[in-house]
């Protein structure tokens, strides 16, 4: 199942998920690891269409959309090399029947504003601990992804409504920092899309 897993890039069917589905799924998010148990996630789970349509809505206009792709540290510019997907991210959650808004709590680091504001001495210690956040929840996003499919489901994490992150604190009164938004729905009958295929060069061996 896990090498079986890809993202819904062609939409969702309209088709509506049940609360009992949507609980599978948000306790087996609940259930993840994560450093010193610390739980550093949490989930908001949408199902309001009035809600859905109001942030994909939100996406297409948003400032920057087309240019909202990494940026290098080093240069302090965008990275060309990454195209924007914000459209095509909020086209596909205008079709989802839900969606889990995954909020970091900040456990160790206290959000991303306070790690910017971070004496020099301590923002190494302090980005390790939020590296230690965000795997937690990783593996949170992924549970639930598994779960999803393990139920007939199928889902996509899009990062792009970062693009605005402000609206959406504001509309599901996050406290902490937005991480991203795992869309569910029942797949297109006709969607032919798959996942990076696995790539061998990322795993190295080091045998004695």
């Amino acid at each position: 199942m896990i090498l079986s897993r890809r993202s819904a890039r062609a939409g969702f069917a309209p088709r509506p998920i049940t609360r009992d589905q949507l609980d599978v799924v948000v306790q087996c998010g609940l259930a993840a690891p994560s450093s010193k148990s610390a739980r550093p996630w949490r989930l908001h789970v949408v199902t309001s269409s009035e809600i859905i349509l109001e942030i994909a809505d939100a996406m297409v206009v948003a400032e920057g959309a087309d240019q909202y792709v990494p940026y290098d540290p080093l240069t302090g510019k965008i990275r060309s090399d990454w195209p924007s997907t914000v459209k095509e991210s909020a086209a596909l959650l205008r079709t989802a029947a839900a969606a889990v808004f995954v909020e970091n709590r900040g456990t160790f680091s206290r959000g991303r504003d306070v790690l910017v504001e971070a004496l020099r001495d301590g923002r190494v210690r302090s980005l390790a601990a939020y590296t230690f956040e965000v795997l937690g929840i990783g593996a949170a996003i992924e549970n639930m992804w598994l779960a999803a499919i393990s139920i007939g489901l199928a889902a996509t994490f899009m990062g792009d409504v970062l693009i605005v992150e402000a609206g959406i604190r504001e509309r599901l009164r996050l406290e902490g920092d937005l991480v991203g938004a795992l869309a569910l729905g029942y797949q297109e009958m006709n969607d032919a899309s798959t996942h990076r295929d696995v790539d061998p060069n990322l795993a190295l061996w080091h045998e004695g």
